[in-house]
């Protein structure tokens, strides 16, 4: 970017692209010309008799010494034209490289240009999972929650179906129904009696007492899970309401500096757009040429 500001004035003085087109359109016209003149040079004059006449016809003449001697002068006219030529598209591209380079700037190398420092994108923090609620606790606390947590394990294996104790129950309850099993038949007949060993009053009333101790430590180790599951969840709300707001502060910031991004292109597109042209001094002679050339054209209209 930095090179094409050569051909540039910082003054206000020089061309527009639009004055400098007219002024290379004008260059060629002038090549044209001169290529025309040099086109048709000869070194000789051709004239035409009929066979038996005195008189001649000249079709053409040729070329005397001063147009001869002009030759190199149109050379170096046509060559200073074309690095005219040269030096205004090019800087009409340099001016059209410059803008377009402007328009497209990203918004990382505008803060850089800028030295505006873009703000991090925020992050999510972690919210608090189960283990690490229960590795917050004291260790009255947690050895709490294990011991209740194998109370209420040990407690329903044995009074839930299938249980030791529930097992000895239902069973209790059924040879009370059945004293007495006959088993076999004739002299190998077996007759099995069964007789309670403990008042099944008591058998009833342990197990509603373990039942009762059950949903008791269930109950405890559930209001624990509870305040788990409350932890953990106004963890996450916390830490999704603080994204939130971060992200916004950090959107705002963002959108402030995509403005300002879009005012310094527009700032820049408009300065670059009205610097004008320089003409180098060695080739102001054949630029005043090319402009009179314009005006006689101008004059003659």
């Amino acid at each position: 970017m930095k090179k094409d500001f050569i051909f540039f004035s910082t003054e206000g003085r020089g061309l527009t692209s639009t004055s400098a087109n007219h002024v290379a359109n004008m260059a060629k016209e002038m090549i044209r010309a001169i290529d025309a003149e040099l086109g048709s040079l000869s070194f000789y004059s051709t004239e035409v008799s009929l066979i038996g006449s005195d008189t001649a016809n000249v079709l053409s003449r040729g070329a005397d010494a001063q147009t001869v001697s002009a030759t190199a002068d149109k050379l170096h006219r046509t060559a200073r034209a074309k690095s005219l030529i040269a030096w205004l598209r090019e800087a009409i591209k340099a001016k059209e490289r410059l803008i377009a380079e402007v328009e497209d700037i990203s918004l990382e190398e505008f803060a850089k240009a800028e030295n505006i420092e873009i703000p991090e994108e925020p992050k999510r923090a972690e919210a608090l999972t189960p283990d690490e609620y229960y590795a917050g606790l004291s260790l009255d606390e947690r050895n709490r929650y294990y011991e209740l947590e194998t109370l209420a394990a040990v407690i329903g294996k044995e009074i839930h179906p299938g249980g030791h104790f529930a097992e000895a129950r239902e069973a209790l309850n059924r040879t009370a129904l059945n004293p007495h099993e006959v088993k076999g038949d004739g002299r190998d007949t077996l007759i099995y009696s069964f007789a309670p060993t403990v008042d099944s009053a008591i058998v009833e009333d342990t197990y509603f007492e373990l039942q009762k101790q059950y949903r008791d430590a269930q109950a405890r180790l559930n209001s624990m899970k509870h305040d788990c599951e409350k932890a953990v969840a106004d963890s996450a709300i916390k830490a999704q309401t603080e994204y939130t707001q971060a992200l916004e502060r950090h959107n705002g910031l963002m959108d402030e500096i995509r403005a300002r991004r879009t005012e310094y292109i527009r700032k820049k597109t408009k300065e670059y757009g009205d610097m004008k042209i320089l003409i180098p001094a060695s080739l102001q002679g054949v630029y005043e040429e090319v402009s009179h050339l314009g005006k006689k054209g101008e004059s003659r209209g």
